[in-house]
């Protein structure tokens, strides 16, 4: 059980900046991007040839950060989905992050119809709201996008595990995410209530193929496997030893209270639409 003792310490521990995420250049792609927006200063970029390659956000015009995606979908010339990497945008029901585009033209000609002069549609989905987003005209595109900055992706942190102990208190294990998955490195540990978890300075680290060890000036975060192939989980603090059971992070709802609501990333952007737009 977390202690005073514990929790006042870890009061005292801010927040760390998120390092600036890497500056691209957008020479080779910039003109072939179409510029969408929802009329209020929020942007969002696509290349309707490599639709899940050149999705950019942002909320001022200025930046432009690079959207994770996650897959989608075509459907001839009518439309096409990029689905996005967000996981506070789950509504119990599917609904998650996408960029959509409908061509209502070529719409009607495959029903037989004259094909017409209607714009193409686009939009952004958050869950259960949907934004339409209007094409920049290409003038106006052009000098906008000339003069942003454009960077990868703005939130670079992997919850690697999460566990709880039966008094509610959450234990959150966390690292850097880059794009090799064998780069486990800047791990930290939060711990606390719901909406309360404190930054535990780490004095030691132990990650190798029998578990984790995660040494605090606290306590220690024990993750090991024992021989049947189960992982042992607790907290050790002193001679006080308070088990803990995983909590599974493959699940949406999971991860949605990790982003929301735990408290460590509460408030912060991802680097989505949905950022502006939820």
């Amino acid at each position: 059980m977390l202690t005073t003792t514990l929790v006042a310490l870890a009061l005292a521990q801010a927040q760390p900046a998120a390092p600036k995420p890497e500056v691209i250049d957008a020479s080779a792609f910039r003109d072939k991007l179409t510029l969408l927006t929802d009329g209020k200063n929020h942007y969002v970029t696509v290349d309707p040839n490599a639709r899940m390659d050149f999705v950019f956000t942002s909320g001022d015009g200025k930046t432009f950060s690079k959207v994770r995606t996650q897959g989608g979908g075509r459907d001839g010339e009518i439309r096409w989905n990029v689905a996005m990497w967000d996981p506070r945008m789950w509504a119990g029901d599917g609904q998650l992050a996408g960029l959509t585009m409908y061509n209502p033209n070529a719409a009607a000609g495959t029903d037989g119809g004259s094909p017409g002069t209607r714009p193409i549609e686009y939009t952004v989905t958050c869950a259960k709201k949907t934004t339409a987003m209007t094409v920049v005209p290409a003038a106006d595109a052009k000098k906008l996008l000339t003069a942003a900055t454009f960077v990868g992706a703005v939130f670079t942190r992997y919850p690697e595990k999460l566990l709880r102990d039966d008094s509610g208190n959450y234990y959150l294990v966390d690292r850097f995410r880059s794009a090799d998955p064998s780069d486990r490195r800047d791990f930290r540990v939060w711990a606390g209530p719901k909406g309360n978890m404190k930054l535990l300075p780490l004095k030691d680290i132990v990650d190798d193929s029998q578990g984790m060890i995660l040494s605090t000036r606290n306590g220690n975060l024990r993750l090991i496997t024992t021989t049947d192939g189960k992982v042992d989980s607790k907290w050790v603090q002193g001679k006080e030893h308070t088990p803990l059971v995983e909590v599974d992070l493959g699940r949406y709802d999971t991860a949605r209270m990790i982003y929301l609501d735990l408290g460590p990333y509460t408030g912060q952007r991802l680097g989505t639409p949905c950022d502006d737009l939820m």
